[in-house]
């Protein structure tokens, strides 16, 4: 793993309270100039200037166009590959390790000055990709996110009442449920019941542990996860028959009692068809699904068995 010493442009960005929703937004007008329809590379021009050396397969470096700057926030790019031409899907167990180390590089990094820290991956041009080379992204933030905060608060409703942690619940409830997707030593994966995408799959770890700094990125756990994403993965893109669109997010807090846990939130709900939010989702924050999770999941299930054959 390396780190390139490029230095992002500067740009006016702002973090704006909204009073009627009780949630921040971001502004970021520097990032209306990014390198959409460029025909090089920024990515691979880490590699030829010299600015990452010829041993370094993955590596992080500072966004060109960040949507937060210091101290504010900070916005790093990981890259997975020094191939141009892959995708997340296509890495194997040891380059997908390589991944999951430099999210908890970059955490442990940026959690040092930052309350949040947020990794994800957004794949494909139609949700807003706009470079092609395998990569994802880290932001770290001065306040936690209302979807994180959210999740917190169930968390702490749960700690009230004397329950366990909804999430350590979840695990228990779902590993032998006709919602299961995967269940292996280390982690569990299965359709929410409350998903809002048609495939979408919560992630989450059988042991309790709260940020990427409870992963050890050499272990079993982690190997785990390491085969386990991009097998779901092309199991979305033999559903899409295509590569299907999707986002990958690490949910995490430094606070001990959050449980980490991964979403994947692909936008296919079939063939040539996408699930994007609109009327009821975007103007009343009331979603629709188009499927019912047990048979996406049943699906996901076949699919990913057949992967292992």
């Amino acid at each position: 793993m390396a780190r390139s010493d490029q230095q992002p442009q500067r740009s006016d960005t702002r973090l704006v309270w909204n009073d009627l929703w009780s949630e921040f937004s971001s502004q970021a007008p520097g990032r209306m100039r990014r390198r959409e329809g460029a025909t090089t590379c920024p990515f691979c021009a880490d590699l030829t200037s010299g600015r990452v050396g010829p041993e370094v397969q993955a590596w992080i470096r500072p966004n060109d166009f960040p949507a937060f700057t210091p101290p504010t926030g900070e916005c790093s790019i990981l890259i997975y590959s020094r191939d141009h031409d892959r995708r997340f899907a296509d890495l194997s167990p040891d380059e997908t390790l390589r991944v999951v180390e430099l999210w908890r590089q970059v955490y442990d990094d940026l959690s040092r000055r930052y309350i949040c820290v947020m990794s994800w991956e957004t794949s494909g041009a139609e949700i807003g990709q706009t470079q092609t080379h395998p990569h994802g992204q880290t932001y770290g933030v001065s306040i936690i996110p209302e979807l994180l905060q959210r999740e917190m608060e169930s968390i702490l409703r749960a700690e009230r009442k004397g329950q366990p942690c909804p999430f350590c619940a979840s695990v228990a409830r779902e590993q032998a449920g006709s919602r299961l997707v995967f269940a292996g030593q280390w982690w569990i994966a299965f359709v929410p019941p409350w998903a809002r995408y048609p495939y979408q799959t919560q992630i989450v770890p059988r042991q309790h542990f709260s940020a990427m700094d409870g992963l050890e990125s050499d272990g079993e756990a982690a190997r785990e996860l390491a085969t386990l994403l991009p097998r779901l993965i092309r199991a979305y893109d033999r559903i899409m028959q295509a590569p299907m669109p999707y986002m990958l997010a690490l949910h995490q807090l430094a606070d001990l009692r959050f449980h980490f846990h991964i979403e994947l939130l692909p936008v296919g709900r079939a063939p040539g068809k996408l699930k994007l939010p609109a009327s009821a989702e975007m103007a009343w924050g009331l979603w629709l699904n188009d499927a019912l999770p047990e048979s996406a999941a049943a699906q996901l299930r076949e699919l990913l068995a057949e992967d292992a054959r």
